[in-house]
Parts: structure tokens; C-alpha cells; sequence
């Protein structure tokens, strides 16, 4: 089952937090059934790594011209670009995801912040 989870830092933070406070002492049993995909809105740590690692995540959400988008403060006249086209092209081509555990994920960015 993907999950996509599309917002910022706070917003991933949140979900991920309920997740391994709520279905992580279950077992593992859910992470297999579970991939959580994230779109960031704005800076997001979590997706800088990411697009490290991964040049096509990097390029659907961290080029320029979707970092200005979401930096701005008010929305523009016009969608520069198909948001919902890069989401969905995304969540199609994610057939293999990386393995990053959750936990260790959020300790990560908590440490860099």
C-alpha cells in the first residue's frame, strides 16, 4: 500500500511520528505492507536526502522551479507546471522504494535540526 503523504517538514513529521508511535510496536508486520511516499511543500530535510539518493525524486521536487512554487507566500496567477502531473508520475514510477526505516529517519532529521 503506498502512502502518499504530500506537505511539509511539520506535516511528514506528524504522520510519521503517529506511525511508529502507533503501528510500530505491532510489529513488523505492517512495514511490508506500508510505503510511505513523501512530496515535500517547501525545505524538507527528509526529501533533500532523498533526491541524494535518488535523481529522479530530486528532479520531480527539488529542481528550481518547484522549490519557487512552494517558497512563495501567495500562490501565482498561473500554475507554472503540472503539480498533480509530477505527483502522479511519481507515485506511477515508484515501483521500488528505498529502504529507509522510519525511525531512524526521523532521528536523522531531528539530530540535523
Amino acid at each position: 500500500l503506498k502512502v502518499v503523504a504530500v506537505g511539509g517538514f511539520g506535516y511528514h513529521g506528524t504522520l510519521l511520528r503517529g506511525f511508529v508511535r502507533h503501528l510500530g510496536p505491532r510489529g513488523h508486520d505492517w512495514l511490508g505492507y506500508l510505503r510511505f511516499l513523501l512530496v515535500p511543500l517547501g525545505p524538507h530535510p527528509v526529501a533533500q536526502h532523498l533526491g541524494s539518493l535518488d535523481g529522479r525524486y530530486g528532479a520531480a521536487f527539488l529542481d528550481p522551479p518547484w522549490r519557487e512554487l512552494f517558497g512563495r507566500t501567495e500562490p501565482p496567477p498561473t500554475e507554472p507546471f503540472s503539480v498533480a502531473g509530477r505527483i502522479l508520475g511519481f507515485v506511477a514510477g515508484a515501483g521500488v522504494t528505498l529502504a529507509l526505516p522510519v525511525a531512524e529517519a526521523m532521528l536523522t532529521c531531528r539530530d540535523k535540526l
